[in-house]
């Protein structure tokens, strides 16, 4: 990400930083309260006894926006606490969303038609530039709007941008694939191996995957020129030296490690390390920190960076200690979810593959991991250690047990093609 790294390389790195859960519904409630995902009644419906950070920004005379465009995170669901704009873009997927809703509700997935009509679906959105969400650039358009047009000019402000672009599926232009691999891939393949992806990841080849590597390199250098053009465009408002930037993804992705691929239930490195920088007035300068950090750290964070005030509710720490290398006591975090449930300190994590299957040994339910080096090691090795990490982890199910499952709103026939478009379905 050449454009983001003229900057962090000016400000701070955390190379060890983690997000909670290895899909959106499960980070994006650290993210946005500083809570678990599984607490307060779940992530069918945000609780409004969570801490909402836009809140609190607001709360102190911040004008504060949301952009994105992941039907999971909508303003039905309470996500827009807090926010006095916040937008969506329910209307961006597209005219062939109903079409595609049909196909999808009435035939066999394993169906040859269905495959057919997929691939056929795809095909006609990448050659006629339309997508299922908002590109960087047109959600770039949208924010500097609010930024020129909505905003008071005597007010601080707190805004926050979700970016799709390196979600499923990979469709880099051409010009940025071309600075990121040497590998030629067409359009047809771009759409086949995508497909295989999202339809039968266990039959991609190794040559496959290279492409479907190479994809989504193309797909991040892409969305690093769009942020790189975002933040020119508040130098050239003269907002971009009071301002404090912080750039992190809501989880990783596989591609192929441990036989599988996207971000399914895991609790495997490569779901959860992501990448976490911030640069701007006040954070130091040219600092990398290898404390592990993670997205549950993210809200408390930026309320001490401005003075927003303490909350007992927040279940994770600030991180400004560590930014001024004082921060001593252990950190330790949960990773995933109720189904694949993780816990972690800066030198080991243990692995509770609770509801779902582990998918390199279906009768192994928990499993011992050492980090940094991402190193199995047998249960037996590490009794104590691993008794003390259980206590803890039944501790978090017990938490989510004892909270009323909040319900999750209905969900409309655009809003469900999009998720299945996304390879949420």
């Amino acid at each position: 990400m050449p454009r983001v790294n003229e900057y962090t390389n000016d400000g701070v790195r955390f190379t060890r930083a983690y997000a909670n859960g290895y899909a959106t519904p499960i980070s994006f409630p650290t993210i946005l309260t500083g809570t678990y995902g599984d607490h307060y009644g779940g992530t069918g419906y945000m609780s409004e006894d969570r801490p909402f950070l836009a809140a609190k920004f607001q709360a102190a005379g911040y004008d504060t926006a949301g952009f994105h465009t992941n039907p999971h995170l909508r303003d039905d669901k309470n996500y827009d606490v807090g926010f006095e704009t916040y937008n969506d873009f329910d209307d961006e997927a597209g005219g062939l969303s109903q079409l595609r809703y049909l196909v999808t509700q009435n035939l066999d997935s394993n169906s040859v038609l269905y495959k057919l009509l997929k691939r056929g679906y795809h095909f006609f959105r990448t050659t006629s530039g339309s997508s299922d969400y908002t590109e960087a650039q047109a959600l770039n358009r949208k924010a500097l709007r609010w930024l020129d047009q909505e905003r008071n000019d005597d007010s601080p402000f707190f805004l926050w941008t979700h970016y799709m672009d390196v979600h499923y599926p990979f469709y880099p232009p051409e010009e940025f694939l071309e600075t990121v691999t040497d590998r030629s891939i067409s359009k047809n393949r771009a759409i086949s191996v995508n497909g295989k992806m999202h339809e039968e990841g266990a039959t991609l080849s190794e040559t496959d995957t290279a492409d479907l590597q190479a994809l989504y390199r193309g797909d991040i250098r892409y969305l690093d020129h769009h942020i790189g053009e975002f933040i020119d465009e508040l130098k050239q408002r003269g907002l971009f030296e009071d301002t404090v930037f912080i750039v992190t993804s809501d989880h990783g992705e596989l591609f192929g490690e441990h036989g599988l691929f996207g971000h399914p239930p895991s609790g495997y490195e490569e779901s959860f390390h992501v990448p976490f920088f911030c640069f701007g007035p006040g954070i130091p300068e040219g600092k990398e920190i290898d404390d592990i950090a993670s997205l549950l750290d993210l809200a408390p964070t930026v309320a001490d960076l401005f003075d927003l005030g303490e909350d007992d509710r927040w279940e994770g720490k600030s991180l400004v200690p560590s930014l001024g290398g004082d921060r001593e006591e252990e950190h330790a975090m949960y990773l995933g979810n109720e189904d694949v449930l993780a816990y972690q300190n800066e030198s080991w994590r243990l692995v509770w593959w609770r509801t779902m299957d582990n998918p390199e040994d279906p009768d192994r339910e928990w499993v011992l991991w050492r980090l940094p080096e991402c190193e199995r090691v047998p249960i037996a090795d590490q009794e104590a250690l691993v008794e003390r990490f259980r206590e803890e982890l039944e501790t978090y199910i017990s938490r989510t047990e004892q909270a009323e499952e909040l319900a999750e709103p209905s969900v409309d026939e655009s809003t469900e093609d999009r998720l299945e478009a996304l390879g949420y379905k």
